[in-house]
């Protein structure tokens, strides 16, 4: 295999960039795009030459214009050829005659030079002949004796025109027309014949010679949320992302190996030789790390991330389809990680993949068979010691599967687009729960609802909000929209116009998953946000990682200066607690409290009917003032 010269980006150090062997040129130039061709000239014999070269002067003066090389024998022609300086070939024939020595020349330049415009000249004028070579691959057989230059002139340019025609057809049919790199059907084409050419070698490896120990890797890299970024940046922003991608990932092969375009969003790579899973991790690691610098296109910058899946010839298969379809199985285990990981392929996969497919077709019919639901967490307020807020938690109930966490769907509904009608659903569900809660004597009680990023972005989200509220009849500032801070750093100005539209009708702005993202503080100032909520990842270790408890006290400082309040999420253990009420975090949430339960346990437990007390719950408060209505 070798990477194509649309790939060779030197800004992110290649793979092997000390071997000396250049990677395949398939150039995309066409003879039509040289101002003056070059003609190699193979024509030995004296009569015709000297005629030859008669016409050629002739045809100088008049156009087209070629520029004659004239080579000294069929090795130096194929010579010429292949250091690529010609353009096109003229060649006469050898005898009278269809000579097997000319048809072996034709045919071996054809070979290798599949586009090459190619000519052969005769003494006299024989349809039969002529009709023969063209068979060899020629384009025509030019009769010098009966030709004059106008004739001549008219062959090479129709010559020249069909070729011309004929690879641009080739262009289109196996290149992508974006990023210039060899589409789908020349990637799956080109690892058969790698796969084929290492059968071949195995099977003529001689007696007690050692086998090959090295393997060839399949690498499918997706792009996370590009639709999203597409949607967002516009299409002409998205085409110049992607081909900006292609560069990066393609600098990061060596010149034996290959890079195409597998679908919108989606790469794939053809390692030609490594000697481990340790080797081939260390280049998809590399591409991984080649896309974390943010891209500048047209004045916005943009963080990507992808997910890769690797599978390894011989190990995981030995067909052009077992070998895809392997990368794809450990591509969507990698996806299911989160974002910027790999993952190389274990023989388990194929069984969730399995599970994946049916659960991704079933999750489109599962709002219309009411198979959604919602859990609630409760947030405690550290000041108060009351429960102020509820967290709705979607829920799939599948018929067959049982209760479905959140992480095993939300990842392929955000993919698919169906997390936008999933989400208007959980929305206008939330609401109404809200309206119930507030009915019940808990006007101040708050909803917390969690917006994706391809909610946040539609141009009707507005709508969205306000005829859910407006449905309910929930008041705006009972209403709580959460977003994570990577999602409105995606797009910082757009996100700052709509939130401050969403706080002036009333509703109360939250910032998920604090910490994990890339805001600044001058982010912070501009976006109308009310509360902060820190990652669990960092509430986890608090107590024993002194990194992790500087970050959250880092975090509350900032918070206060800026007059936001602040939510610890993940809070499992009465030291987690007591550490944030020593530090003055506003509230809490975790399993320490509850975990997400449906309404009316959360009604029974934590919000019972005015005049009722609420379940006693153990918690161990450093406060020890136990849990009070809201």
């Amino acid at each position: 295999m070798v990477q194509d010269e649309h790939n060779s980006a030197a800004r992110i150090p290649r793979r092997n960039e000390g071997h000396q062997t250049a990677p395949r040129a398939i150039s995309d130039q066409t003879v039509a795009d040289v101002a003056c061709p070059r003609l190699a000239v193979l024509v030995p014999l004296p009569v015709l030459n000297a005629r030859l070269q008669a016409l050629l002067a002739a045809l100088s003066a008049h156009g087209p214009h070629f520029t004659v090389i004239e080579a000294t024998s069929a090795s130096n022609l194929q010579a010429m050829l292949a250091r690529g300086e010609a353009d096109v070939a003229l060649i006469s024939l050898t005898g009278p005659g269809a000579e097997p020595q000319d048809a072996a020349l034709v045919k071996a330049l054809r070979a290798a030079h599949p586009h090459l415009p190619i000519l052969l000249c005769a003494a006299t004028d024989d349809p039969a002949l002529a009709a023969e070579v063209r068979s060899w691959g020629a384009q025509d057989c030019v009769a010098l004796g009966a030709s004059d230059e106008r004739l001549l002139g008219q062959a090479l340019r129709h010559a020249v025109e069909r070729m011309t025609l004929a690879r641009e057809i080739h262009r289109l049919t196996h290149r992508d027309h974006l990023t210039g790199l060899p589409n789908r059907d020349v990637m799956r084409r080109q690892l058969g014949e790698n796969v084929a050419a290492r059968a071949t070698r195995e099977a003529a490896r001689a007696p007690g010679e050692v086998p090959m120990d090295d393997l060839m890797a399949v690498v499918m890299i997706n792009l996370d949320r590009f639709r999203l970024i597409n949607e967002t940046l516009g299409q002409q922003r998205g085409d110049l992302l992607l081909q900006e991608v292609a560069e990066r990932l393609g600098s990061c092969l060596g010149p034996r190996d290959l890079i195409g375009r597998h679908g919108p969003d989606e790469f794939i790579a053809l390692i030609d030789s490594v000697r481990d899973t340790r080797a081939a991790g260390a280049i998809v690691q590399s591409m991984i790390d080649a896309l974390t610098l943010p891209l500048v296109i047209e004045g916005h910058e943009v963080y990507v991330t992808c997910c890769i899946g690797v599978s390894l010839f011989p190990i995981d298969g030995d067909e052009v389809e077992t070998l895809i379809r392997s990368a794809d199985a450990a591509l969507t285990r990698a996806k299911s990680q989160g974002r910027n990981h790999f993952q190389f392929y274990t023989l388990d996969m194929n069984v969730k993949t399995a599970r994946r497919l049916t659960l991704e077709n079933d999750l489109r019919r599962a709002v219309e068979r009411n198979e959604l639901l919602l859990h609630y967490q409760p947030q405690l307020d550290l000041k108060t010691h009351k429960i102020t807020a509820v967290e709705a938690l979607l829920r799939w109930r599948h018929p067959e599967y049982g209760l479905i966490p959140p992480g095993e769907f939300i990842p392929f509904a955000e993919e698919s687009g169906l997390i936008v009608p999933i989400g208007e659903w959980v929305l206008r569900a939330a609401c109404n729960q809200a309206r119930a809660w507030i009915s019940a004597g808990y006007p101040d009680l708050r909803m917390a609802v969690n917006l994706s990023s391809r909610q946040f972005f539609q141009e009707n989200v507005l709508d969205v909000v306000t005829r859910a509220l407006q449905d309910s009849r929930v008041p705006p500032g009972n209403l709580e929209l959460e977003l994570t801070e990577s999602a409105v750093m995606e797009n910082p100005d757009e996100a700052t116009v709509t939130l401050c539209l969403l706080a002036n009708m009333g509703v109360r702005i939250s910032i998920d998953d604090f910490g994990t993202g890339y805001s600044s503080l001058n982010h912070l100032k501009r976006f109308p946000i009310d509360n902060l909520k820190i990652d669990r990842s960092f509430v986890n270790d608090i107590t024993v990682n002194p990194d992790d408890a500087a970050i959250v006290k880092a975090i509350l400082a900032m918070a206060y200066s800026l007059r936001l309040k602040v939510v610890a999420e993940g809070v499992e253990t009465v030291e987690q607690l007591r550490f944030l009420e020593a530090h003055d975090c506003d509230a809490v949430q975790g399993f320490l409290l509850s975990k997400p339960q449906p309404a009316e346990d959360i009604t029974r437990i934590f919000l019972p009917p005015p005049g009722q007390a609420p379940a006693a719950i153990s918690l161990g408060l450093a406060a020890n003032a136990g849990i009070r209505k809201a």
